[in-house]
């Protein structure tokens, strides 16, 4: 990768390690800073709805997001960490196909919907496993998008 691409890949790998931190720090901090930790939960329930029963807990403590938010930025992560590993055959191969995520999405989908309507109930690590699931092609989609609006995308973003 070329020192710019590599600065979008720190930079990306950073920030969404920062929120993945985020989501363990609240509980960490509960009882040191119970006032920080408050905070980091607020910022989390803008975006996600922290059902207890939806969430995993840590040290005695809920995290600051349900266990399917959880997948999702665990997923974006982990993928977006080892986007450098990746074949750059089957990168190429995934940037070209951007319904894969919305295929990636049909479990999510179904189990979300059928929750809804009252029809059966998930366990939380189905429900972490559907957000990974999903979460894992975005950042393909992610760099390729930043490297073409960069003007460095060349034939492909990996290049």
């Amino acid at each position: 990768m070329s020192r710019f691409k590599t600065l979008i890949w720190l930079a990306t790998v950073f920030f969404s390690g920062l929120i993945l931190s985020g989501i363990f720090l609240a509980p960490l901090l509960q009882e040191k800073s119970p006032a920080l930790s408050a905070f980091i939960y607020h910022l989390f329930s803008t975006i996600c709805h922290q059902r207890v029963e939806r969430s995993f807990f840590w040290l005695g403590q809920q995290l600051a997001v349900c266990s399917r938010c959880l997948g999702f930025y665990a997923g974006f992560f982990l993928s977006a960490l080892a986007y450098p590993l990746w074949p750059h055959r089957l990168v190429r191969w995934l940037e070209s196909r951007p319904s894969l995520i919305l295929v990636a999405a049909g479990p999510l989908i179904v189990d979300a919907t059928g929750g809804l309507l009252g029809l059966w109930w998930t366990t939380l690590s189905l429900r972490l496993a559907s957000g990974v699931l999903w979460a894992v092609f975005l950042p393909f989609f992610w760099f390729r998008a930043l490297f073409n609006l960069s003007g460095t995308s060349g034939q492909t973003s990996r290049g």
